[in-house]
């Protein structure tokens, strides 16, 4: 009985020996080889941290019109007073490239002659408002210019003051381009407020260059202290984009950009409030002079009672003569 007992308790003495070994391998060799024959590691607790995505934005290319063909010239140049199916495919393709020659009707009007000019000013021929065969042949091929501000907004009008061109953006595409007449830089004067006002301002009249945005319409004709300007879109202080009766192929306007009346009559809903204007190739804004305008001399009325004539003795006649004080006038020119 003594002997097997023996032998019992040295049997569990060995197993739980090599037990014990084998976990003490186990725990002090965490890349011990598995049964496989691969080295296995301990798990570790770790902290991943995830960037946030980085957003860009890609401003895609013009969308250029497709060449068409156009039909010959019946005289060389095409001008106002021509009519016929000729003159209807040419305005049908000026508008088909965004600039605006008026119904298309096969009537060379006024709408179609600024549409020409806007043409003529970026192609750099002379802005004669006629087609000519040079006209004709680029415009049946015409690509958009590369855009003055790439990385503009996807709705702006960029003002080119050297080209006197207007293009505006919607979508990062042409939506209309259209001829202008902007600040002459000559210099002018005018009386501010234009109710009671009371100091007279002498500036040069100037476009400025520098990002703006469309701040308010007004409806109709607008009086300003320089002339009406119609359905003006102000843009920088009393500078706006409005219509006006004479659009001149170079700059002639007080410092606004001018526009044709027909596209006046609906650039207001091509745009609105907060929508970016560019102006490149201006002349910074500069007065002149800014001084208070003199309260006029108070009048003293005569006496009711004259005094009773009296014989001045005899003198020698003396002759008085009142300068009129001199009065300088500056004439603004003509239009805002």
């Amino acid at each position: 009985m003594f002997g097997r007992t023996w032998i019992w308790v040295t049997l569990g003495a060995v197993v739980g020996l090599v037990t014990v070994g084998v976990v003490a391998l186990t725990r002090t060799d965490p890349t011990a080889p598995s049964a496989s024959g691969r080295h296995t590691v301990a798990a570790r607790h770790t902290t991943t941290t995830t960037e946030p995505p980085t957003t860009t934005t890609t401003i895609p290319g013009l969308t250029q019109p497709p060449e068409v063909l156009l039909p010959p010239l019946p005289s060389d140049p095409m001008g106002p007073g021509s009519s016929g199916d000729v003159v209807k495919a040419y305005q049908q393709r000026l508008a088909d490239v965004h600039f605006d020659p008026g119904p298309i009707d096969g009537n060379y009007g006024t709408a179609m002659v600024y549409a020409v000019q806007a043409l003529q000013k970026i192609l750099g021929t002379e802005r004669t408002g006629r087609l000519t065969g040079a006209e004709a042949a680029a415009l049946a091929t015409f690509q958009y210019p590369t855009p003055l501000q790439p990385d503009g907004e996807a709705q702006r009008a960029e003002i080119d003051i050297t080209k006197q061109v207007m293009t505006l953006y919607e979508g990062y595409q042409v939506r209309l381009i259209t001829t202008v007449s902007t600040g002459s830089g000559e210099s002018y004067c005018y009386n501010t407020p234009r109710v009671n006002p009371t100091r007279r301002v002498c500036e040069y009249a100037n476009t400025p260059s520098g990002r703006y945005t469309f701040r308010e319409f007004r409806r109709g004709w607008d009086k300003s202290p320089l002339g009406q300007l119609y359905n003006p879109f102000y843009f920088n202080g009393g500078i706006a984009v409005h219509g006006y009766q004479s659009v001149p192929t170079s700059p002639a306007s007080h410092g606004c950009t001018r526009i044709p009346m027909h596209i006046a009559d609906y650039f207001h809903n091509l745009v609105k409030v907060g929508d970016a204007v560019y102006v490149f190739g201006g002349k910074p804004a500069q007065i002149i002079s800014s001084s208070p305008i003199s309260a006029a001399p108070v009048t003293t009325a005569p006496p009711a009672t004259a005094p009773p004539a009296t014989t001045p003795p005899a003198t020698e006649a003396t002759t008085t003569t009142t300068a009129a004080p001199v009065t300088t006038t500056t004439t603004a020119p003509p239009g805002p």
